[in-house]
């Protein structure tokens, strides 16, 4: 596996920092999950059938570990093991870590090449390091919901966490090169905020040189869009290039609209031409005519569909679908993957090798 032998502990819960080291575990590395005794909150959401869908789709491919990092015992098991680790991940309030005894400090004391990285709402520094917030208020302030929709909504994806969990992973990735060529460590600060103003990058530079707020990529113009068909299935449209748009036109026998790619006020004739078909029938057109046309899917066929299985996109895990790690790589064996781990469920195997000064008290913290 590409990142055998790296050895990362995350102390993070919920979304973005668990997101950033699947993708490490994804790639090979060990990553244990160092949990207090309650666990990671996200164990317990939308767990119906005993088990968080949640949880089990952040957490594959990963060791869980129970210390109670606020006691002097598991402060020193947290260190100990941190002694021998690549990176280290936390996603706590900005200075938690460091009143804890297991921030950057306290591991860069004992391991000079540990590469830490904390993920918070609005970063270490700042008027508002010390405010609370989730992704819905990340993704408001930072200008994201209004580059996606000029009415406010909740998105069903928390794009912003997600953003923010890509950033950590490269820059942890980064990182790690770096202390290959210099042997120095670093310390990485990841703001969720910034990482969503870092996914709308194009809308700030349009922003920047114009007052228009309607674009070709946002619903404004007719080659861009998202169609209702006859039958009530809807139907996306991505005829940007012009030879798209004109394959488009001519297969749907409206080659009048050709010079109209770009017209705001066709979009409008566009629903009227789009309500005529059913979705099977536009995209059959599409195949025959290649003009970027696809079936809006809701996820119940996505999530069964054979072509994402195939390619790895979707896998099985302990009955749940997840998505599968997204990209392929010529020089390595396929991805393999484990169900995400029980609370505790590699305590055992991992503490026993410690060091510790506490002796028989480490016991404690073994599940």
């Amino acid at each position: 596996m590409i990142l055998k032998g790296f050895r990362i502990l995350d102390m993070s819960s919920l979304l973005p920092g668990p997101m950033c080291s699947l993708f490490l575990a994804d790639l090979g590395a060990e990553v244990i999950k160092v949990e207090s005794p309650k666990g990671d909150m996200m164990r317990y959401l939308e767990a119906e059938s005993g088990k968080s869908p949640y949880f089990e789709a952040l957490n594959r491919n990963k060791k869980s570990v129970v210390i109670d990092i606020k006691s002097k015992e598991g402060n020193e098991m947290f260190l100990g093991l941190a002694k021998e680790a690549d990176v280290v991940i936390e996603g706590m309030r900005p200075g938690k870590a460091g009143i804890l005894g297991v921030g950057y400090n306290s591991v860069k004391r004992i391991n000079p090449g540990i590469v830490y990285c904390s993920i918070s709402g609005y970063g270490q520094k700042g008027p508002l390091k010390n405010k609370a917030g989730h992704d819905l208020n990340y993704a408001s302030l930072s200008g994201l919901l209004n580059a996606m929709s000029p009415s406010p909504f909740v998105p069903g994806v928390q794009v912003a966490d997600a953003g923010s969990a890509l950033v950590a992973a490269v820059s942890i990735l980064a990182a790690l090169l770096y202390r290959e060529k210099t042997g120095k460590g670093t310390y990485i600060d990841v703001s969720v905020l910034n990482s969503a103003v870092s996914l709308i990058g194009i809308h700030i530079a349009h922003r920047s040189v114009s007052k228009r707020s309607g674009t070709v990529l946002s619903g404004a113009t007719p080659c861009y869009n998202v169609y209702k068909t006859k039958d009530g299935k809807y139907v996306s449209l991505g005829a940007i290039e012009s030879k798209f748009w004109e394959s488009f036109c001519r297969a749907a026998k409206k080659e009048y609209l050709i010079g109209r790619q770009f017209d705001k006020s066709s979009v409008k004739a566009l629903r009227e031409v789009f309500i005529q078909k059913n979705q099977g029938e536009w995209l059959s057109l599409n195949k025959k005519y290649d003009f970027c046309c696809e079936p809006v899917k809701p996820l119940d066929e996505v999530i069964r569909d054979p072509k994402l299985g195939k390619s790895g996109a979707i896998i099985s895990l302990n009955n749940i679908r997840q998505a599968g790690y997204p990209a392929l790589f010529s020089s390595f064996a396929a991805l393999k993957y484990r169900r995400a781990p029980k609370l505790g469920q590699h305590s055992e195997e991992i503490l026993s090798g410690l060091k510790s000064k506490t002796g028989n008290r480490m016991r404690r913290f073994k599940k």
